[in-house]
C-alpha cells in the first residue's frame, strides 16, 4: 500500500512542500514564508494524493474481503449445498414457514411447479440450483407462457405461486432476492358469467336430477359458489328456523365468519325430501366426494355438461387465433342470477351482497348490519324454478317461523311462487295450496 506523506522545507524565505508518490519525488512551493500558512497550503496540495491512497487501500481491503467471502461460501456450499431445483417441491411441502394450503390448491400449485420445472430443464439445462434462476430467466418463462395463449388471469396465477414459492424457500436456497417479485403482472380483462334468465333457470333446474338438482338449488337460492354448494354439510342446515349457515370457502382465510341465509320455500321443500334420520354428512354426497377427489374442475365439468345438454351455449370464442374459448355460462351464472333477480325485485344492495357472500371486510360490515327479515324478504323474491313435482312447504311453515316477517309479506311471496308453477296440469294442486294460504291468514 502506498503512503503519501509530505514534509516542509525552506528555499530562501519561502516554504516548499516535498512528497513521494508512486516512487517519484515531488516538490511544490507553498508561496508563503509563514509556517502556519505553509502547513495549510501543504495539506491542500497533498489532499488529492492522500485521497487516492485511501481509495486504493479500501479497494485492496474490499478485494481481500471478497476473497474471504468466496472461500467461506465454498465451504458453506460444500457442507450445506444450496437447494437444488430437483428437490425444491419436496422442500416446499415440508416448509414450516409456508401458510396452510388446502389439498386442491396444493394440487394446482404442483401443476404450476411441474410446468416451470419442465420448461427450465429444456430452456436452461445448466440451471441446477434455485438461486441460479435470474430475472432474465423469469422474463423468458413469461414469454413462453404468453406464447401458449393462456389468459392474463392464468399467467398471474403462475406468477403469484412462483413468487410465493421463492419467498418460502429463500433460506434453504440461499437466494439473493426474489426474481419473480420484479416480474410485472398481465392485464386480466376479466369477463364474468352472464346471469341465466328465469326460463333458462327453469329449464336447467327441472332437467336436473338427484344431487345435481339440489346443488343447483343451493347455488340459486343461496347465491353461493360451486364449492360451497357441492360440499354443503347438513350441519349447516337449520330446518326449524329455515336458515343455512356456512362459511364461504373463498373468504375463509381472511374472514373466517359464517353467513346465515334464510331458505327459499323451494329449497326448503327439496331439503325436506331427505328423511330426518338421513340428514348427516354432505347434502350432496356424490358431488362432495367428487369435489374432494377430483377438484373443482371435476364438478364444473358435470355442470357444464348438464347446461350444454339443456341447449345452453356455455362458451364463446375470444378474439385472436389459438386463444381458448371463454366460459360465459356456468355454475357461477346462478350466483349472478340470484343477485340480479333480487335487485330487480327491489332488494337493497347491502342485502343482495350479504346473501351472495361477502368478499372483503368492507362488504362484511354491510352484512353485519343486514337483518334477517330483510334477507328473508329478498330471498322470497326469487321465483320458483324447480318444477311442478316440488310442492310448496305447508303454509304454517311459511308464516310465523320468523316473527320479523309479516304474514302479508309471506303470503305475497308464497302466491308469487305458486303462480310461477301454474299450468293447466297443476291447477287443482295450486288451488288447494291457495286455499291453505287463505285459511292460514284468516
Amino acid at each position: 500500500m502506498r503512503r503519501t506523506e509530505g514534509y516542509l522545507y525552506k528555499r530562501g524565505s519561502t516554504y516548499w512542500i516535498g512528497w513521494t508518490f508512486d516512487g517519484k519525488r515531488h516538490g511544490q512551493s507553498t508561496g508563503t514564508g509563514v509556517l502556519r500558512d505553509a502547513k495549510a497550503k501543504a495539506a491542500e496540495i497533498l489532499a488529492p494524493f492522500q485521497q487516492r491512497t485511501k481509495v486504493e487501500a479500501l479497494t485492496q481491503l474490499q478485494s481481500r474481503v471478497d476473497r474471504e467471502s468466496a472461500a467461506l461460501a465454498e465451504i458453506e456450499d460444500a457442507t450445506t449445498p444450496p437447494l437444488p431445483v430437483v428437490g425444491a417441491w419436496d422442500a416446499y411441502q415440508r416448509a414450516g414457514n409456508r401458510r396452510e394450503i388446502g389439498a386442491l390448491t396444493m394440487r394446482n400449485y404442483a401443476g404450476y411447479w411441474s410446468a416451470f420445472k419442465t420448461w427450465l430443464a429444456s430452456a436452461h439445462p445448466d440451471v441446477a440450483q434455485l438461486r441460479q434462476v435470474t430475472f432474465a430467466c423469469c422474463e423468458e418463462y413469461k414469454a413462453h407462457l404468453v406464447a401458449t395463449k393462456i389468459t392474463g388471469r392464468t399467467f398471474n396465477a403462475h406468477r403469484a405461486f412462483l413468487r410465493a414459492f421463492w419467498n418460502v424457500l429463500s433460506e434453504p436456497a440461499r437466494t439473493d432476492g426474489n426474481p419473480w417479485a420484479k416480474l410485472a403482472k398481465r392485464d386480466e380483462h376479466s369477463q364474468g358469467r352472464r346471469p341465466l334468465t328465469v326460463e333458462e333457470l327453469r329449464h336447467v333446474c327441472q332437467a336436473a336430477e338427484g344431487g345435481m338438482r339440489l346443488m343447483l338449488a343451493l347455488g340459486l337460492y343461496l347465491g353461493c359458489r360451486m364449492g360451497d354448494a357441492a360440499c354443503m354439510e347438513w350441519g349447516s342446515v337449520d330446518m326449524v328456523r329455515r336458515t343455512i349457515r356456512y362459511t364461504p370457502r373463498k373468504t375463509a382465510r381472511k374472514i373466517a365468519e359464517a353467513v346465515t341465509i334464510p331458505m327459499h320455500p323451494e329449497l326448503y321443500g327439496l331439503l325436506a325430501e331427505r328423511p330426518q334420520g338421513k340428514r348427516r354428512g354432505a347434502v350432496c354426497p356424490d358431488l362432495a366426494e367428487r369435489y374432494a377427489r377430483v377438484g373443482a374442475t371435476g364438478v364444473s365439468d358435470l355442470v357444464q355438461g348438464h347446461f350444454a345438454a339443456c341447449g345452453l351455449a356455455t362458451t364463446e370464442k375470444r378474439i385472436g387465433s389459438g386463444i381458448r374459448k371463454r366460459v360465459v355460462v356456468g355454475f357461477h351464472s346462478l350466483r349472478h342470477a340470484t343477485i340480479s333477480l333480487m335487485r330487480e325485485a327491489g332488494a337493497a344492495q347491502s342485502v343482495s351482497m350479504a346473501i351472495a357472500g361477502h368478499s372483503s371486510r368492507e362488504v362484511h360490515q354491510l352484512y353485519t348490519h343486514t337483518d334477517e327479515a330483510a334477507m328473508r324478504r329478498a330471498v322470497l323474491t326469487i321465483p320458483g324454478v324447480m318444477g311442478d313435482a316440488l310442492a310448496l312447504p305447508p303454509a304454517n311453515l311459511l308464516v310465523g317461523v320468523a316473527s320479523e316477517l309479516t304474514p302479508l309479506a309471506t303470503i305475497k311471496a308464497s302466491v308469487r311462487a305458486l303462480a310461477e308453477k301454474l299450468t293447466a296440469e297443476t291447477v287443482e294442486t295450486i288451488r288447494k295450496e291457495l286455499l291453505a294460504l287463505a285459511n292460514s291468514a284468516a
